[in-house]
Order: structure tokens, then C-alpha cells, then sequence
């Protein structure tokens, strides 16, 4: 009873972010604090005056509802755990949404979008920090699907003679394919860390951790059964369902570990998770990757060229 407390989550994020900026000086600290606001400017924009959101929201009765968030929120929530991978599930709602997008939709958003406004390319890693090695992934599925975007956005009526908006379709099938690989990244990168930081936590304790088994199975193993569960949802877009279907196998082991938990205690639960996760190691690292590549191939070699030709038919 006397002994003290660890501090939250949020409490140790906060300090510890507070320590890795102490001994700046002034200037320095201005001029990192202008890096970070040109940062999320580039990222995020500025807030629509009220013509803006009278125009919009006047425009939204036309437009197909399926339309594409502005951006993920990479860095919304950051300092507010120090876990890093719910960053990640709390932009699977957006990523649905884009992936939800209809191809009349998406052709009406590229009419108004310019090269250097392109959706993909205000995007950046959620489950890693940008710039290191750790959002190598992540950074490979934004740089293709951003390198697409601009060719579909910069195209030369006179280099190809088709209209803008058959190459646009033609390109649609691999952005939204590209979001649900982006999508099923982000569970594959939650179920890792997941597993890292459980079985640090059971070997060194709450205490050289500063995360508890408790927060774990709340933040980070509860929500992505929960997730995952959610793709498969009949408002969902078919590629986005396909997804949930791959992550059933992740949902069985955080049910299971969850029933374990109720059953016979929080150590017992964690340790099946660890170890469910680390035997099906096979599946996550070769069978997803290779599942992604083959439809990314597929969509590219086939469904983009059905789409384009629709387009260019008219119908």
C-alpha cells in the first residue's frame, strides 16, 4: 500500500517529451516550434473560413458521400500514450472512408486537385515515427500510391492521347487497393508491437516498462480484435471486407487471450498472446505480404484496365 504508483500513460508520455526538449535554448526552441507548425500545415492545411464551409457543406448534397478524409491524423493523440500503435487504429475509420470512395467520387476530386495538393501526398507514417527505418513500409505504400496520384494528376493530352479522367480510372483500382494494404499494415504493425512490448512487460515488469498488461489488453489488443472485427462490416468497401477477412485469424487469438484473461488471470492471457502471435509468425510476415503483392498486381494488370475502358465508353 505504501508503495508508490507508476504514473499514466499519459502523465510519463507528456514528461518524457518535456525531457528530450530540455536544455534548448531559446532560439533553438523557436526555431523547431516554426519546423512543426510549417510541418502540420503542409500536412494538415488551415481551417476553411465560413464561405468555405457554407460552399462545402452547400456541395456535399451533389457530391457522393464516399469522399476522401483531408489526411490521417499522424500525429493527433501523440503525446497522449505511450504506446505508439493506436496512433494506427485510430485511422482505420478514415482509411475505410477513402477506400469508400466511388470512382464518380474520386474523378470529381481530381477535377479540383492540383499536383502539389494530392491526398497521398500529405500523408505520413502512423505507426512508426517518420524518417526512421521502423516506417520503411509504411513510406513504400505512401511513395507508390503518391507517385500514381501525380502521374494521374500531371498527364500530357499530347504525350497520351486519351481523356484525363480514363487514366484517372484507370488508377483508381490501385488507390484503393493500395489503402487497404495500408490498412492491413497498420494491424500487422500493432500486432508486433503488441507483442514486443507484452513480453517486455512480462519479463521486466510494470514498473521498467511503465506500461501495465491491464493497459495493454485496453489499448492496444481489445480495440484491434475490435478493429478488425469492424472491416467486415456490409457498409464496408470490398476490398476493406477482403481485409477483415485476412485478420480473422488475428481476432481469434485476441479473443482467445482476452477469455483467458477472465478466466484464469491477466499473466496467463498475456503469455498465450505472446506466444499465439509468435507461432503464426509465418502468416503475418509471408502470407499477408504475399497476399498484398498478388492483388496489387492483379489490380494494376487487370481491374485498372476494365475501369479505364468503362470510362472510355462512357458507361
Amino acid at each position: 500500500k505504501d508503495q508508490k504508483r507508476p504514473p499514466p500513460p499519459a502523465d510519463k508520455a507528456k514528461l518524457n517529451a518535456w525531457r528530450s526538449k530540455r536544455g534548448l535554448s531559446q532560439a533553438e526552441s523557436m526555431n523547431l516550434y516554426v519546423a512543426e507548425c510549417d510541418r502540420q500545415q503542409r500536412v494538415y492545411g488551415f481551417k476553411p473560413t465560413q464561405q468555405t464551409t457554407t460552399a462545402s457543406a452547400a456541395s456535399s448534397s451533389t457530391v457522393s458521400p464516399g469522399g476522401t478524409p483531408t489526411n490521417t491524423p499522424a500525429a493527433e493523440g501523440q503525446t497522449s500514450n505511450v504506446l505508439r500503435t493506436p496512433r494506427g487504429l485510430a485511422a482505420i475509420p478514415l482509411l475505410c472512408a477513402a477506400a469508400a470512395e466511388s470512382r464518380t467520387a474520386y474523378l470529381t476530386r481530381l477535377k479540383s486537385t492540383s499536383v502539389s495538393n494530392g491526398w497521398w501526398a500529405k500523408q505520413e507514417p502512423l505507426c512508426a515515427d517518420p524518417g526512421t527505418i521502423f516506417a520503411a513500409p509504411e513510406n513504400m505504400i505512401i511513395h507508390l500510391a503518391s507517385g500514381a496520384e501525380r502521374i494521374s494528376l500531371s498527364i500530357d493530352p499530347e504525350v497520351v492521347p486519351l481523356p484525363l479522367t480514363v487514366v484517372q480510372s484507370f488508377f483508381w483500382p490501385l488507390h484503393n487497393i493500395l489503402l487497404s494494404i495500408w490498412i492491413l499494415l497498420i494491424f500487422i504493425c500493432t500486432l508486433i508491437g503488441s507483442i514486443i512490448i507484452t513480453t517486455k512487460t512480462i519479463l521486466m515488469g510494470t514498473k521498467r516498462t511503465g506500461i501495465s498488461l491491464n493497459s495493454l489488453f485496453l489499448e492496444e489488443i481489445n480495440p484491434s480484435a475490435k478493429a478488425a472485427n469492424a472491416l467486415c462490416a456490409s457498409h464496408q468497401a470490398l476490398s476493406v471486407r477482403l481485409v477483415g477477412l485476412t485478420l480473422m485469424p488475428l481476432v481469434t487469438i485476441c479473443d482467445v487471450a482476452s477469455g483467458t484473461v477472465r478466466t484464469t488471470g491477466i499473466l496467463s492471457g498475456a503469455i498465450l498472446f505472446v506466444i499465439a502471435g509468435i507461432t503464426t509468425w509465418w502468416y503475418w510476415i509471408c502470407v499477408l505480404p504475399w497476399l498484398a503483392f498478388a492483388s496489387t498486381c492483379f489490380v494494376v494488370f487487370v481491374c485498372g484496365g476494365c475501369f479505364a475502358l468503362i470510362e472510355l465508353a462512357g458507361v
